[in-house]
């Protein structure tokens, strides 16, 4: 146990403590102690499982808030130029290890080709390097271990898809870091793995749609549902967009911007509560229903109930 930050923080002893451990051990013995009123937890949807299991046992509130595959659905009417500088920041924020992160673009047909050339060339536009120096673009995911799954999805992908941009680590002295080239992935089923699975990554899959029914129906068809985006200059096709996705956040010309006087939070196997704004204060409250009687009348109109007419 590390002792608390009273010193540096002003707030009192025990208000705030870190117990450092593995999640097998730590974690799990935290989540399923009995004195432990609530849980919240941050991460893959594979761990939030296991954790709503063990606090299953205590019946203790949860707060979850797990895994994303974000669509990013463009409609034939839309900003080319504004969605494909979107998708590609969208794509790469945080390197891809963003749960909110655009991961899955849905083009409508007439746009299709223009996208994927427009994202390609700017994927191969950005430039990896020291995240300290103002002109990198892009630095190193989190990790060797992380890099290679990363790289272990994009490699399963070229057996069923089409890698067009990306798709490697760089070579020279970034070789020795955890980088990866930003990737654009083409002609993967709407099924296969690299649609699907959260790769957590500077990865893109594009994929064609054709009528609006179809576009919206693709970015649902995933476990996940907690970000999207939406463009069009239409506002009724972008208002029916954010009606019938279903995320806990859509987008509609932008993709990823947060602020903080909104609630933050997903569906289905995103998990479920909010962060952010007055809404995350409610994770953390426990209602309670106090009524006081100052009538000193013994026999209560409602006694009739039980009483009958004595």
């Amino acid at each position: 146990m590390i002792p608390s930050f009273s010193a540096e923080t002003r707030l009192a002893d025990g208000v705030v403590n870190i117990v450092c451990g593995a999640g097998p051990e730590a974690g799990e013995h935290l989540v399923g102690h009995p004195s432990v009123a609530m849980t919240s937890f941050t991460g893959s949807t594979a761990v939030g499982r296991r954790v709503a299991e063990i606090a299953t046992g205590t019946v203790k509130r949860l707060h979850l808030e797990l895994g994303g595959k974000a669509p990013f659905v463009v409609f034939d009417d839309a900003d080319l130029e504004a969605a494909v500088h979107g998708a590609v920041a969208g794509a790469l924020i945080n390197s891809g290890q963003d749960c909110t992160a655009a991961t899955r673009a849905y083009v409508q047909r007439p746009l299709y080709d223009t996208f994927v050339a427009g994202v390609a060339d700017l994927m191969g536009a950005v430039r990896l390097g020291d995240p300290f120096d103002p002109a990198t673009d892009l630095g190193p995911l989190v990790s060797h271990a992380q890099r290679d799954r990363v790289a272990a999805f994009v490699e399963r992908a070229r057996g069923y898809a089409r890698v067009v941009t990306g798709g490697e680590t760089p070579g020279g002295d970034l070789a020795k870091g955890a980088y990866y080239r930003p990737t654009l992935v083409t002609g993967a089923a709407q099924d296969s793995e690299i649609v699907q699975s959260e790769v957590f990554g500077p990865v893109l899959a594009v994929l064609p749609f054709d009528g609006d029914d179809e576009g919206i129906a693709l970015a649902n068809d995933t476990l996940y549902g907690l970000a999207a985006s939406a463009w069009s200059r239409d506002v009724y096709r972008a208002g029916r967009a954010t009606r019938e996705i279903r995320a806990g956040c859509v987008w509609v010309n932008d993709h990823i911007p947060i602020v903080s006087e909104m609630p933050h939070g997903g569906y289905r196997a995103s998990g479920f509560g909010k962060d952010m704004s007055a809404y995350s204060f409610e994770e953390y409250t426990q209602v309670k229903h106090v009524m006081y009687d100052n009538t000193a009348v013994a026999a209560k109109d409602w006694h009739r109930t039980v009483f009958g007419d004595r």
